[in-house]
């Protein structure tokens, strides 16, 4: 069995760097280029001093970013919580203290990330993206998304040190019933999920789809996946935050 989908990923890039692999409004985004930046974040998490089983906590709306930094944290060993970009800053807060998570890589333009960074532990490591806000704080916990672009040599053949039964993601469920709760999947758990459904629709890279659900919820979080696998093309729309 693939240990990671960090796998999938990679040989849907090797395969084809050319093929489109995330279309929005006014981006298009290949593989090679999608592959790149991932592999710039896993190198920064790991010279930061990531260690395996760390958690790294994305707090944005869909997008290219959002994919790297998924594919890229796991790849570095990490494991990815992604938070609901709707929540308010306390829920935030509460879901970074329940989840453990010592890294955030967050949209600089969230209505939210000016009281989450007051609030959360001096301890987190924030990667901010496209802030064009002079609200957050710099200091030497806080790194502009442009400045990874701009450090050492990457390595595009990037470890996936995880063996299968690895945490490699928690979800947070809805709360309808009480407080979200943290649901932990383990790489074998993703694998199996994503080889199930390309099996099932047979999807391949001549799939298109248009993306409306948050990749943030499970839902979604297994279109981005399965698509990546089998190198198909994501349209974003975003229209919840």
């Amino acid at each position: 069995m693939t240990s990671s989908l960090v796998h999938y990923f990679q040989s849907s890039a090797d395969r084809a760097p050319a093929q489109e692999a995330v279309l929005s409004r006014d981006r298009r985004v290949t593989y090679r280029e999608l592959w790149l930046d991932a592999c710039r974040v896993s190198a920064f998490l790991r010279k930061r001093g990531l260690r395996q089983g760390q958690r790294v906590a994305l707090l944005m709306e869909n997008s290219s970013e959002y994919i790297a930094s998924y594919y890229g944290a796991m790849s570095a060993g990490g494991v990815v919580v992604a938070l609901n970009a709707g929540g308010k800053a306390r829920d935030i807060v509460n879901w970074l203290q329940h989840s453990g998570a010592q890294w955030l890589i967050a949209d600089g333009r969230h209505p939210e990330l000016p009281a989450v960074m007051s609030q959360a532990s001096n301890e987190l490591v924030s990667v901010i993206i496209d802030s064009g806000s002079e609200i957050i704080p710099r200091n030497d916990r806080v790194v502009m998304w442009s400045e990874l672009a701009h450090g050492d040599r990457v390595d595009q053949d990037i470890p996936v040190p995880a063996a299968t039964d690895d945490a490699a993601a928690i979800i947070y469920t809805s709360g309808t019933t009480g407080r979200p709760k943290g649901v932990t999947l383990s790489h074998r758990n993703m694998v199996s999920n994503v080889k199930s459904i390309l099996q099932y629709l047979n999807l391949s890279s001549r799939d298109r789809c248009m993306t409306v659900l948050p990749f943030y919820y499970s839902y979604g979080n297994s279109v981005m996946h399965t698509h990546m696998a089998a190198g198909g093309s994501l349209v974003l729309e975003n229209s919840l935050v």
